[in-house]
């Protein structure tokens, strides 16, 4: 697709690989028999593929991009990837009869639940995997890869699944396991005395089993008053924006959240405006205003700059 020059090259890329990712599951899903539930699936995706370049190109989008802006391409990569993810772990949006949004009830708690129901399984599945890798080096054959035995090489081989990530982390990647020339003999025999993979499934498995599921900050509407999708919305954008990316929400972020939620909730008698942001992400205490979103500031990288400087 063609993008406005208005877009910056950051969110190009991410929508562009998300986009490409999103019709190639298309395809796959074409190529299968034509049952229910592929049908549904299908739906979702077309969904999502015009929510992503609706959120990239849409022409109210560029007021919000200017309202944030000026950023290097590195945040915007990582804004817009948080602004597709923003709806994760909220709500389902639906029409009500009377055509307003609202929230499917009791979806929260049953997601909850399968999320118990999730960490133990993969709580028992990582025990299972590191099992049977200690039961096939027991056997005492040569040939067992070494990304089943060593953290390091496992890291050394392993591609990453997201797509505008991968070249930071081949650029990274050797700095990580001290292969980069530049660095000192302190790495190498860092992951030498590194806990084995083995190890790392029974960490997993010890996390997994003690996990239990807390609804995102973002969600606290659905706690402490009537479920807004909205609301919900405009929480989930600004705690990416500050908790993640460091980004003050100042009048003008706020003001491109009000966007950015319009877009994203494409629905003609929703639109979201600054005072509706400013009191979703307020709350009164004592007497005074609080702002419930505040950017952690990091004192010091270990990461170096890439080299575009972002």
């Amino acid at each position: 697709m063609k993008y406005p020059k208005w877009v910056p090259a950051g969110v190009v890329q991410v929508s562009s690989a998300v986009i490409q990712e999103l019709d190639r599951e298309l395809a796959d899903l074409d190529a299968k028999l034509k049952t229910g539930r592929a049908a549904s699936r299908r739906r979702q995706l077309i969904e999502e593929r015009e929510r992503v370049e609706r959120l990239a190109t849409d022409i109210q989008m560029k007021e919000a991009y200017t309202l944030l802006g000026p950023l290097d391409d590195e945040t915007w990569r990582q804004l817009f990837y948080g602004v597709l993810g923003a709806r994760a772990g909220l709500s389902e949006f639906r029409q009500a009869e009377d055509g307003e949004l609202e929230v499917a009830k009791g979806e929260l708690r049953k997601r909850m639940d399968d999320a118990r129901r999730l960490g133990r399984r993969i709580a028992g599945t990582a025990r299972k995997l590191s099992r049977q890798i200690e039961e096939l080096r027991s056997l005492g054959f040569l040939g067992v890869p070494w990304e089943l035995v060593e953290a390091r090489t496992l890291f050394e081989r392993a591609d990453v699944s997201c797509p505008y990530s991968a070249p930071e982390w081949e650029r990274l990647r050797p700095r990580l396991l001290g292969n980069a020339s530049d660095l000192n003999d302190e790495l190498r025999p860092a992951w030498e005395n590194a806990p084995c993979v083995t190890d790392l499934l029974h960490t997993i498995a010890k996390a997994a089993e003690a996990f239990e599921p807390r609804p995102r900050k973002a969600a606290a509407a659905l706690r402490a008053r009537k479920a807004n999708p909205v609301t919900e919305l405009i929480r989930s954008i600004a705690e990416m924006l500050t908790i993640y990316i460091g980004i003050e929400l100042t009048p003008r972020v706020k003001r491109a959240i009000a966007i950015i939620v319009t877009v994203d909730i494409n629905d003609p008698d929703t639109i979201v405006t600054y005072d509706d942001v400013r009191k979703a992400c307020t709350k009164r205490k004592s007497g005074r205003v609080v702002e419930l979103f505040r950017p952690l500031h990091w004192t010091t990288s270990p990461i170096p700059p890439s080299p575009e400087g972002s």
